[in-house]
């Protein structure tokens, strides 16, 4: 780590820089992300975006620059601890809260990464800048020693080589050496990308490439290790801890490739120092002579106007390609491995089990923009889809000595539209609709839409959002299909149907939030165990299968974030409650509480500093179960589930910003004490114990 930062450090100290954003992110909970760039709040000389994955708009982002909640970055379990997961950084995780978790219809088909998304960046959180000078941003978080230890390396550079040229890059490496047996992650990722903002043309591309490897335990043998050591004659440290699995690994090598460009056709306008129009450029269009707004006929010289380009029209397109492979290895020798795993479909000693996953996509659309149609009104978006999808599992042909490979192959064609508002000041709306099909089979669809209005309330503003969508979709290929030494199956499932309504209200420092979900045909993962005896103590083999739920699903949530402030002392709370009609497929905890209590003020007026603590916290419930076979989470055995809950995880921090350094320290699970309560996210995977953490994020500026 110390070598690597080194060459990180030589290789940005000779860039010159300017006011960067640390470009950590977490999925489903992006702090920067707005509609609008608050020029105030950018940095001198820069701005960033991202864009849309299928028509490439551009998604104005505030540059986040903020020490607030910086130290929460270091943790898996996300900003406000609403994720399950396994103990270890970057370990696969889970929220508990079900609007988090990644169920769009339109989403990555390759499964295995959505438990990885604490590292992971889909196309749509990948950040484009536009600087008048080159910038560098250094972040790391770390904790422990070379033994146990977690580490977290990122570097991002970005530079224009003129106004409307730009690129960089992004390495991201992470390395949790695990406190507990036979943990490890290993995580390092680089994304290259460029934009192009012309007059009529504008174009986004980048290319990622990750490496991940997880070391799989199988959980520590008994939960009583950590919730009742004193009945053990021997004192066991976390290392020591026996564990179910060892010399096993889930492996993932993943690359994308995205390009989206259009090209418009419009008109130009002119404008003076007061911010006048004094002349609009003629284009004819569809037939149509758009007419000068200003009859001023101007002897202006053109070098002293600003002008501005308006689009009418733009012709898009939009081109993906991703290209992932995931490797289950176990070098157990084969009577351990008949101690975890209950089914053998394939007769080697070893597990070596790959699946290969190749998507390939374009879409093609047509924009006509707000204001400027006089059969649309509105804004509208027409598109056609090309998906292309290949899958490879392992196959016998008449034997399960006799492995080969076999291919699925899936050519899809969605047709669709959009309806956008987005001129005005206090009424916006987006409606997408669309349609799938195999070219032979139709009935795959997908309607969804938000709405936001701006009430102007008590010499301020009420924000009201209100969302929802209709979805009749096929469940992910792996649901129907998996093959591997340790599980395997051939299925048809049902496709699902979903329904979700919601809002949010949001004033001052409050916000609320409700949705409610009804889902046909849900489908899950289920484990199974089988209890045997060996020395005189229970064990389990363990089997996976899919399944899915035939009837009614009905779902419901509701958020009140509060914050409070009294001069220098500061108090933010975020508390979820939650129902399900059928906790048996899919458990969530009524209640899930994050809050945080801290002083903020300077120290010899430069070092901003906030002084405090959080606290997470979710009631008792069933919480999924993990399955090192698939790699992902999964629905308990019924006959030997564990609850879980009811634990309070505590942490105190020191928090700093001097100029363009950011830096922390803090003591996680403070309140973590040897036999009380249950420190476990996920069944048999405990929490690490009380942990010195430091922090800090560089922004080199010329």
């Amino acid at each position: 780590m110390k070598r690597l930062l080194k060459i990180l450090l030589l290789i940005s100290c000779p860039l010159s820089a300017v006011q960067a954003q640390n470009i950590i992110q977490e999925n489903n909970q992006q702090r920067s992300a707005t509609d609008s760039i608050e020029k105030e709040n950018v940095p001198e000389g820069i701005y960033a975006w991202r864009v849309g994955t299928r028509f490439g708009e551009i998604r104005p982002t505030q540059l986040d620059t903020i020490p607030h909640l910086f130290q929460n970055q270091a943790f898996t379990d996300g900003l406000t601890g609403r994720y399950n997961f396994l103990g270890n950084l970057g370990s696969p995780r889970i929220s508990r809260i079900f609007t988090d978790r990644n169920d769009a219809p339109t989403e990555e088909e390759f499964i295995f990464t959505n438990p990885y998304d604490f590292f992971l960046q889909r196309p749509e959180q990948v950040l484009f800048t536009n600087t008048k000078s080159p910038f560098t941003n250094i972040t790391l978080h770390e904790c422990g020693d070379k033994q146990n230890g977690e580490s977290r390396l990122k570097g991002a550079f970005s530079t224009n080589i003129n106004k409307r040229l730009g690129m960089g890059f992004v390495i991201d490496y992470l390395y949790g050496r695990g406190y507990y047996s036979s943990q490890n992650t290993s995580q390092l990722g680089g994304t290259l990308f460029a934009s192009y903002l012309g007059k009529n043309y504008k174009m986004h591309t980048f290319y990622s490439t990750n490496f991940l490897k997880t070391s799989e335990n199988g959980g520590i043998e008994n939960d009583a290790y950590i919730t009742n050591p004193e009945s053990f004659p021997t004192k066991y440290g976390t290392e020591d801890m026996p564990t179910n699995l060892s010399k096993t690994y889930n492996r993932m090598h993943l690359n994308t490739f995205f390009l989206t460009h259009n090209y418009s056709i419009g008109f130009s306008r002119f404008y003076d120092k007061e911010v006048k129009i004094v002349r609009t450029q003629h284009n004819k269009i569809s037939g149509q002579l758009l007419k000068a707004t200003d009859s001023t006929r101007t002897n202006i010289n053109d070098s002293l106007l600003r002008e501005e380009f308006v689009p009418v029209t733009s012709f898009i397109h939009t081109f993906q390609l991703s290209h992932n492979n995931r490797r289950f290895l176990s070098n157990l020798p084969l009577t351990e491995a008949k101690g975890f795993f209950h089914d053998f479909y394939l007769p080697a000693d070893s597990a070596n089990d790959m699946t290969k996953f190749l998507h390939l996509r374009n879409t093609l659309a047509i924009e006509l923009y707000e204001g400027f149609n006089k059969w649309v009104k509105t804004g509208l978006r027409l598109f056609a889809q090309h998906d292309f999808y290949n899958f490879s599992l392992p196959d016998t042909l008449t034997t399960a000595s006799n492995l080969t490979t076999k291919q699925y192959k899936y050519n899809y064609l969605t047709l669709g539209a959009q309806l956008l508002k987005e001129k005005g000041k206090y009424f916006h709306y987006h409606v997408l609709g669309e349609l799938r099909t195999t070219g032979t089979q139709w009935g795959e669809f997908n309607v969804e839409g938000n709405v936001d209005f701006t009430i102007p309330f008590h010499k301020d503003s009420l924000f009201v959002n209100l969302d929802g969508y209709v979805r009749r979709w096929a469940p992910a290929f792996y649901f129907d299909h998996y093959h591997a030494r340790n599980a395997w199956w051939d299925k048809q499932l049902n496709k699902q149907f979903s329904t979700r309504i919601g809002g949010s209200l949001h004033y001052k420092q409050t916000k609320l939030s409700l949705h409610i979900e009804n889902i046909q045909n849900y489908p899950f993962f289920a484990q199974t165990l089988y209890p045997y005896t060996a020395s005189s103590t229970q064990k389990y083999t363990h089997s996976v299968n899919s399944s899915q739920k035939t009837g009614n699903l009905q779902l419901i949530a509701a958020t009140l974030t509060q914050n409070f402030h009294w001069g220098i002392l500061h108090w933010e709370n975020e508390i979820t409650w939650q129902a399900t009609s059928d906790a048996s497929v899919y458990p969530l905890p009524s209640i899930n509480l994050w809050t945080n209590l801290y002083l903020k003020f300077k120290i010899a007026k430069v070092l901003k500093t906030e002084l405090g603590a959080d606290m997470r916290f979710f009631t008792k419930y069933d919480a999924l179960a993990y399955s090192p076979i698939v790699g992902e989470f999964a629905i308990q055995d019924p006959q030997h589930k564990v609850t879980l809950g009811n634990y309070p995880l505590i942490n105190a921090y020191a928090n700093f910003d001097l100029k363009r350094t950011r830096f922390y320290v803090m003591v996680s699970h403070l309140n973590y004490s040897s036999g009380n309560g249950k420190p476990f996210l996920v069944p048999h995977y405990p929490l690490n114990r009380l942990i010195f953490r430091l922090g800090i994020s560089w922004n080199f500026i010329n």
